[in-house]
């Protein structure tokens, strides 16, 4: 009964050690997180003057979101928002699995290659930005080689035409991280056991069949990591853009995206030159956070139910 007691007062004491040792990290959160966003929940109820809350105004600035003139720049920067998502998930992410598949099966030379994709990564998006659009531009590097190997006749304006102006962005931001998923999947394409493949050999399999029946369902953490880290990415997406295209999203918004719209709403880019509407912003913040947070549970949840047991 004494030995019971004793384990008893024992293990309160350690969990109220444990819990003296979470509080600073708990009190860090709460001050520079949980305060921000219910702030910003708080704010999006009021009509702004300046920066000061003048009137309640409910769920008025929720409903001006949707309808004109917010309404089109909103639903265009949600769009461009998941054009860019999918973009990224094609062109970076597939073409990476590639890379990395190629890698693992050629593995002489393997860390050399994975340095070269990974370089473009250490830049920041600013310089990334800034490069490709000197590049791209009118008389630049990309104009002159096009023209010189026949691809090309004339001025280059792909950063100028409103139809190709998104994807020259996305492809760009491909390119930024394009070593990222490369350096993932060789990771874990390096964690399944070599049996396993010569075992699939042995039945005749070959590197497509390994690749779709084998590698992509134990890579499956892999694939959800890198699909939920893209999704926040690109829904957050605001330097390239702002580098190269402006804060407008040039040409004509086609290249617009939820954060620059924030941030000409917050800061007084949008309309009239200074011209602040904080209200309409923090309603927009709000409901980035909750697609970010609804979107990225259900990402998750999806591809944890996937992930293959060995």
């Amino acid at each position: 009964m004494t030995n019971l007691r004793r384990k008893s007062s024992l293990k309160r004491t350690q969990q109220r050690m444990a819990v003296l040792f979470i509080l600073p990290a708990l009190a860090v959160y709460a001050l520079f997180v949980l305060y921000p966003l219910a702030m910003s929940l708080w704010g999006s109820f009021f009509i702004w003057k300046g920066l000061r809350m003048v009137e309640f105004a409910g769920l008025s600035n929720f409903s001006r979101l949707f309808v004109f003139p917010s309404g089109a720049r909103l639903y265009g920067a949600l769009w461009h928002n998941t054009a860019w998502f999918f973009g990224i998930m094609v062109f970076q992410n597939g073409i990476g699995l590639l890379f990395a598949w190629l890698l693992f099966l050629r593995d002489k030379g393997a860390a050399f290659f994975q340095s070269v994709f990974f370089f473009p990564a250490v830049l920041s998006p600013v310089i990334v930005g800034a490069l490709w659009r000197l590049l791209l531009a009118p008389g630049g590097v990309a104009e002159w080689a096009l023209n010189g190997l026949g691809l090309h006749q004339g001025s280059l304006t792909v950063l100028g035409n409103s139809h190709t102006a998104l994807g020259m962005l996305i492809a760009v931001d491909a390119w930024n991280w394009m070593g990222l998923p490369v350096l993932i999947y060789t990771a874990g394409l390096r964690q399944i056991s070599g049996q396993i493949f010569e075992a699939a050999k042995l039945d005749g399999a070959g590197n497509a069949r390994m690749l779709l029946s084998i590698a992509l369902p134990l890579l499956m953490p892999a694939i959800g990591t890198l699909t939920t880290l893209s999704f926040i990415n690109t829904f957050n997406q605001f330097d390239i853009v702002y580098v190269m295209q402006g804060v407008q999203g040039n040409p004509s918004y086609s290249t617009d995206t939820l954060v620059t719209y924030f941030y000409r709403l917050a800061f007084g880019a949008e309309g009239a030159v200074g011209i602040t509407d904080i209200g309409l912003a923090l309603a927009l913040g709000t409901m980035l956070f909750l697609i970010l947070s609804i979107g990225t549970l259900m990402m998750l949840r999806f591809f944890d139910r996937r992930t293959v047991q060995l």
